[in-house]
This record gives C-alpha cells, structure tokens and sequence, in this order.
C-alpha cells in the first residue's frame, strides 16, 4: 500500500497507461470539486477497468512513520521544523501549504515526550528526511481534510476516528488563516497574521530577538504547556 500521493498516483499512472502529470492534473480538479483523494483516484481506476481497491493510503501508518522519523534524532527533528517554517512564510511554489504545516505540528504536539537524542545527522540524510516529511503532510492532510476550490473546507467523511483530532485541528487552523489569525509557535495565542515575525507573535519573538540559535526558536513547536496550540479540543 502507498504511503504518499506520489506514490499513489504514480502506480494508477503505470497500471493505467497514462503519463504521471495527465493523472495528477486529473485528480487536482476532481478534488477542487469536492471529490477526495482516494475517492478520486479510484474512480479513474474503475475507469481503466482496474481494482479500486488496489489504491489506498492508509492514514495511521503516514502518522506512524512520521512520528519514527521525528522521535530518531532530536536536532534532526529541530532542522526539520526550521525547513517547514521558512518553506510556509516563502511565496510561490516553494510555499509549504499551511494546511501540510498545521499537520506537521501535531506531529510535534504527538512526539513531545520523545528522548533528546542528539546524533550526527549528514546534511544529505536531513535532507532526505524533510522531503519525506513534506511528502507524508501533504497526503495526510488530503486524506483527513474535505477539499473544494477554497481549500480545506471540513473533516473528510472517511478519516479514521483516532485521527479526527488531528482533522479538526488542521482544519480550525486553516480557518483562522484564511480569516487572517495565526496561532503563534509559541505560546499559542491567536494573532493577526501581519503582526508575525517568523510565525510566532511580537511579544515571542522579541524574546528570542538576536538569537541565531535554532534550538530556541524551534524548540518550542509541541510542547505540552500552550495555551491554545496542538490539538484541538473541539
């Protein structure tokens, strides 16, 4: 079983005959209709007269992976995050969807007890890592989340019952976004988003002004004691 859309979709396009971006192209309309990621993907498969079924992803093991991935190396884990947080205040195709993000600190808030290991991680290997995690945020939320033309718009019908915390937080999140709120790194209040400095609220990040270290404006993302960020309660 796929654990990422890529992979997903790259096994229709094979089984199916078809080029890879003609598949993808395919599947982003669907979705901005309304349709869901796997929904959509094995409606095309029927079409090709190939076994729906075949084509899944399986959402609890995308969060199992990535929780081994962040629970390996804690300044890896550090590295990752600083990534996730430049690629989400970038423009452009470079840009982190906030949605992937939002996803990846629960991921965070979900690791928090995790040993402080410190191991001597290759730039090569943390890079690899990150791609994977990009990968395995953006299919998650794809698979939790309901989608239409404005983004995430709910919690899918279909997403497991351990994981609709999780839903609901990239979601509420997503929401405060588009209405131009932000819930600060840090110490989780809700702000306006033009009053962020590297995602965290005025007051956070003239704490940390002057710091270059990586540890202190990262180390924050999932602890257990915020206020208002992590999983939603609702």
């Amino acid at each position: 079983m796929s654990l990422t859309a890529r992979e997903l979709l790259h096994k229709l396009a094979e089984d199916a005959g078809l080029t890879y971006p003609t598949v993808a192209k395919r599947i982003n309309r669907m979705m901005k209709k309304g349709s869901g990621l796997i929904e959509s993907v094995q409606e095309i498969a029927v079409e090709h007269k190939l076994k729906p079924n075949k084509y899944n992803i399986n959402p609890v093991k995308i969060v199992a992976e990535t929780e081994k991935i962040l629970r390996e190396d804690y300044t890896q884990t550090l590295m990752i995050s600083a990534v996730l947080g430049q690629m989400i205040e970038s423009r452009g195709k470079e840009r982190f969807p906030p949605p992937a993000f939002f996803a990846y600190t629960e991921m965070l808030f979900r690791i928090s007890d995790a040993p402080r290991d410190v191991k001597s991680e290759t730039s090569i290997e943390i890079e690899e890592r990150t791609t994977r995690i990009i990968e395995l945020m953006t299919t998650l939320v794809s698979v939790l989340c309901e989608w239409s033309e404005q983004g995430v718009v709910g919690v899918a019908d279909d997403c497991p019952d351990i994981l609709r915390d999780i839903a609901r937080a990239i979601f509420r999140k997503t929401k405060l976004l588009q209405g131009g709120l932000w819930t600060c790194i840090s110490c989780g209040n809700i702000v306006e988003s033009r009053e962020t400095r590297a995602l965290m609220c005025y007051e956070c990040d003239s704490k940390l002004s002057g710091s270059r270290s990586i540890e202190d404006r990262y180390e924050s993302l999932g602890e257990n004691d915020r206020r208002s960020y992590g999983r939603s309660t609702e």
